[in-house]
C-alpha cells in the first residue's frame, strides 16, 4: 500500500462530512477547536487511508486549541468507487 507523507494532509483536500469544516481546514470539535484527530467519515474518502483506525492532526496545527482560518482550497471531488 502507498504511504502518505503526511496523511491530514490528504485528508484535508475533502471537506468534512461530520464537522462540515471546508476542504484546507482542520476537523473542529463541537466547540470550536482544532480536533486531536480527523473524523473518520473524512479520511475514509483517501483510499489509501481507508485501513487507518486515525489520523491524527499535526502539532503544527494546534490541536486542542482555538480553530484559526487558514488559507482557501479548492475542494477535491470525491472518486467513486464500486
Amino acid at each position: 500500500m502507498l504511504q502518505l507523507a503526511e496523511p491530514a494532509a490528504a485528508v484535508e483536500q475533502f471537506d468534512c462530512p461530520t464537522c462540515e469544516v471546508p476542504a484546507g481546514s482542520t476537523c473542529r470539535t463541537r466547540g470550536g477547536k482544532v480536533a486531536p484527530k480527523c473524523h473518520t467519515p473524512r479520511f475514509m474518502l483517501v483510499p489509501q487511508l481507508r485501513a487507518e483506525l486515525e489520523v491524527r492532526t499535526p502539532a503544527a496545527r494546534g490541536p486542542g486549541h482555538a480553530w484559526e482560518m487558514g488559507p482557501a482550497i479548492d475542494a477535491a471531488a470525491p472518486k467513486a468507487t464500486t
